[in-house]
């Protein structure tokens, strides 16, 4: 049973045409997914596909990055990105490739944040490790005519400790791809501390912003829990003179879900399914954030075929009350769906 919502509020478009340029989602398939789907997301309004490519570290003091570009989960793998960027081309979307570290075991809590080092040589090893890793990406981003590349994700410790390192990355990404490029910061006290913004084209921010501890909320509560970091990401644009790209922005399905949006649905198993909130997170966020003339675009976590969709309260809106949201503000000039 659905946890009950409060009365529906109104909200208004700015106008007809898309709010912000880069309308992404990230497709997360264990197998090819059937040619429809990338159809479905076409017509909801989406602009480019975010794809995610693992490396692998067996714990964040260990100085080695593996690479792995053998067949694994289709849309990871070099072999379905190939694919999958063919099909959105064919469909008029681009491709942004955002290459992940998985840390330990699958079932262990990621902790990628704190990958560190205690000296020098062992910081420079790992180094060389991961550019190796993230210049495979590159190549291969340049390859399918990627229209962004991610240097890397949520690697606080790295971004806000070597900054030398990420600027001489990016001049070496750039030999071989030419596209944009940004870095996906944490929003927990990492994205307002890196310095190298200036070297990329993007501010990028995971914003899995904690709105309010209110576990069903209205949407006026929501929109105000937006205030505060819209206006820290307002200043962070002002002081790089980069516009800002949302390099995850999500929601589960689920009472709760406004306090702490980062919780992976796996690790909460009481918890309570609620559509409706899902919604109102996104209606939040697109009619606030979503109206700031510095916003990029955002990249909606995440979407998978339908067939392998098994918890009612994980991350992804398709079928939910928040993918007609999503349409109305990705493609508000659209007609609605029919049955």
């Amino acid at each position: 049973m659905e946890a009950s919502s409060p009365a529906p509020e109104t909200d208004t478009l700015a106008g007809a045409e898309p709010i912000f340029d880069v309308r992404s989602v990230t497709l997360d398939a264990r197998n090819r997914p059937d040619s429809s789907l990338l159809v479905r997301l076409r017509d909801l309004g989406v602009t480019h596909l975010t794809l995610v490519s693992f490396g692998w570290q067996r714990a964040a003091d260990e100085p080695h990055v593996q690479i792995d570009t053998s067949d694994g989960w289709y849309s990871e793998s070099h072999r379905g990105i190939r694919t999958l960027a063919r099909q959105a081309d064919t469909l008029g979307m681009g491709v942004i490739l955002k290459p992940h570290l998985w840390v330990g075991g699958y079932d262990e809590e990621q902790d990628r944040s704190e990958i560190g080092f205690d000296t020098d040589a062992r910081w420079q090893k790992w180094e060389a490790d991961y550019r190796q890793f993230l210049m495979v990406y590159a190549r291969l981003a340049a390859q399918i005519n990627a229209d962004a590349l991610v240097l890397g994700t949520e690697l606080t410790r790295s971004a806000t400790e070597r900054p030398t390192f990420w600027r001489t990355l990016a001049g070496d990404v750039r030999t071989v791809y030419d596209g944009a490029l940004t870095y996906a910061a944490n929003w927990h006290e990492a994205y307002e501390k890196v310095q190298f913004w200036d070297a990329l084209d993007y501010v990028g921010v995971q914003a899995y912003f904690p709105l309010t501890e209110v576990e069903s909320p209205s949407l006026r509560a929501l929109r105000e829990g937006w205030r505060p970091h819209q206006a820290a990401l307002a200043r962070v644009h002002e002081r790089t003179g980069r516009p800002i790209l949302l390099t995850e922005v999500g929601y589960r399905s689920a009472a709760g879900a406004a306090a702490a949006p980062w919780e992976w649905p796996e690790r909460d198993a009481e918890a309570i399914p609620d559509s409706t909130l899902q919604a109102r997170c996104y209606r939040a966020f697109l009619s606030t954030v979503g109206r700031a003339s510095w916003l990029k675009g955002s990249v909606i976590w995440k979407w998978r075929p339908p067939s392998e969709v098994e918890d009612p309260t994980a991350f992804t809106p398709q079928g939910k009350p928040a993918e007609a949201v999503l349409r109305r503000w990705f493609r508000p000039s659209a007609p609605a769906p029919g049955p």
